[in-house]
């Protein structure tokens, strides 16, 4: 349970990140969307794997 709560929390302070970046320059958040991406299928593949 407690690998679930923070994936889910890394989650939200990805999106979070990302919609305070679009307040600073919209024009730089698809390629650092495509890298979060990248790193969140990352991260549930390590809580697939915890569990």
């Amino acid at each position: 349970m407690p690998a679930v709560l923070l994936a889910a929390l890394f989650a939200l302070a990805a999106l979070a990140a990302l919609v305070g970046l679009a307040l600073v320059d919209i024009r730089t958040v698809p390629p650092v969307s495509g890298t979060c991406a990248l790193i969140l299928t990352i991260a549930a593949l390590a809580v697939a794997v915890l569990r």
